[in-house]
């Protein structure tokens, strides 16, 4: 989840795909179907098929061949020819079988781009890469969806690497992103449409990869990454109301997608909008999640404690509830100015302590041996949870509690994040700097004087390294920021708000 929190990490070029339902979206999420303002439909009655719509002229220009289903006859025609014969004669076929011969030849090379290059500048750790491999690439070469969505995140991060030099025009990468995305998004329709029964993990693949395109991307467009979001906190709703959720248990990908859910919802909390008004007092999917009884340990996906994201869950829901008392047409709120202060309180006291506990070196990671983390690793993303930490204050202060950006207590969070970050080893490939376009973009959010200058060097460096669009476009909204705010009268509410709007 690279991303600020005031401009989540998104786009839409695939709106064309989409289903337009305006101010239906709130009605439709109510009843069982998430949407946004860019409008497709996602259903959470994930095993009970609705009528299929007719298909736009994208969906026509999309629509499926049978190289999926041709590609397995194939396979199985060769496997009974390799098989032992009755009568004892040898008729072993000497040929081999390439599992990917349905696909295109810039297709495969973009999937194996994303296993060797996108992939790793995505993952912090070898581990990890590993787990998205396992998980994602068997799904997606049986899944079409999933498939057109992976080669679209292959595609982002190349034309990225390649964007300056002269191998590829501009505008020929974006159309294939954009072919690709909305491709992936008229198969994943039908699926939700049509649904066949079985686990929901193929369609949450696919919608988390849809998600990390607009994610990376690097275009300031809000509203299909969050329809993206809803779609999934759909799917895993539709999960817990079903009877027999053990039969869900048992797809491997289902712990490894709950955490990539989890964590975006905690980031999701923290972004001007925050999470829709019937998820603020609810645990949501997190209550498919582990025993609360289990030792407090840095995720190495998402580079931070299980308990550092619940509570930047409720932060944001606390800064949620303040914007709605405080702002126009200023909704009166169950909370009053001390209930305010109180839990702000509250809530700094425990990221405190959390701070304290794991400088003491008690947390331990997630990645167990023999592929587990060095001192020097391990002190890395001890760092980049940190960094998460002082990112939570900086909401408690500035959203809660309302203090001014030049507050000290603001100001010590943004050298802190900053040090934290400057700390970590550049990298091209496996490293927590991955994730921490959100920390840096809020500590820049609040930056005075040569802290500009720092997060300016260290996005850069991170860019040049990982070639992640959305660090590039975290920084070119910053320098718009601060060039806004020269006269000292703009602050970053008024400034965001107006980006909000535009990008709608």
């Amino acid at each position: 989840m690279n991303r600020p929190p005031s401009v989540p990490d998104a786009r839409g070029t695939e709106q064309t795909a989409y289903t337009r339902n305006g101010s239906d979206s709130v009605d439709a999420l109510s009843s069982g179907l998430a949407t946004s303002d860019g409008g497709f439909v996602y259903s959470s009655n994930h095993l009970t098929a609705t009528a299929p719509a007719t298909p736009s002229n994208t969906e026509a220009s999309s629509t499926p061949d049978n190289s999926f289903s041709s590609s397995r006859q194939q396979l199985s025609l060769m496997q009974s020819a390799q098989a032992p014969s009755r009568s004892g004669l040898d008729l072993t076929v000497p040929i081999s079988v390439d599992p990917l011969s349905f696909m295109a030849s810039n297709n495969r090379h973009l999937l194996q781009y994303f296993m060797h290059n996108a992939s790793q500048a995505l993952a912090t750790h070898s581990l990890v890469h590993r787990e998205v491999c396992e998980v994602i690439i068997p799904m997606a070469v049986a899944n079409p969806a999933l498939l057109h969505a992976t080669l679209a995140l292959a595609a982002i991060h190349l034309n990225s690497f390649m964007s300056n030099s002269d191998h590829r025009p501009r505008d020929e990468g974006s159309d294939v992103v954009a072919h690709l995305t909305t491709t992936s998004i008229a198969h994943l329709r039908r699926e939700l449409q049509q649904p066949v029964g079985g686990s929901p993990g193929p369609q949450l693949a696919t919608i988390r990869t849809l998600f990390l395109c607009e994610a990376i991307s690097g275009s300031p467009t809000l509203s299909t990454w969050r329809s993206h979001f809803l779609g999934a906190k759909a799917l895993f709703s539709s999960m817990e109301r079903q009877k027999d959720i053990r039969e869900f248990q048992k797809d491997a990908s289902l712990p490894f997608l709950r955490r990539w859910y989890n964590i975006t919802e905690a980031l999701v909390a923290l972004t001007p909008e925050g999470l829709e008004e019937d998820m603020q007092g609810s645990l949501g999917p997190r209550s498919l999640g582990d025993p609360s009884d289990t030792p407090i340990c840095i995720d190495a996906y998402t580079g931070c404690t299980d308990d550092l994201a619940k509570a930047l869950r409720e932060i944001g829901a606390l800064a949620w509830e303040r914007r709605r008392a405080t702002r126009p047409p200023n909704q009166p709120s169950k909370l009053s100015e001390a209930d305010f202060l109180r839990k702000a309180d509250g809530l700094e006291i425990l990221i405190n302590r959390m701070i304290i506990r794991d400088r003491s070196g008690t947390a331990i990671s997630n990645v167990p041996e023999p592929h587990g983390l060095s001192l020097k690793q391990f002190e890395e993303f001890l760092l980049c949870n940190e960094a998460y930490q002082h990112t939570a204050l900086i909401h408690i202060h500035r959203q809660i509690r309302l203090l001014s950006s030049d507050s000290s207590l603001v100001q010590d969070c943004v050298k802190r994040i900053i040090d934290c970050v400057s700390r970590i080893k550049p990298a091209a490939t496996l490293s927590p700097l991955t994730l921490l376009t959100t920390p840096l973009f809020t500590a820049g959010c609040e930056a005075r004087g040569s802290d500009r200058t720092k997060i300016t060097l260290l996005l850069k460096e991170m860019y040049n390294h990982l070639h992640l669009p959305n660090m590039k476009q975290a920084l070119e909204v910053l320098e718009d920021f601060w060039l806004a705010s020269a006269d000292g009268k703009t602050s970053w509410e008024s400034f965001s708000s107006t980006l909000t709007l535009s990008s709608h």
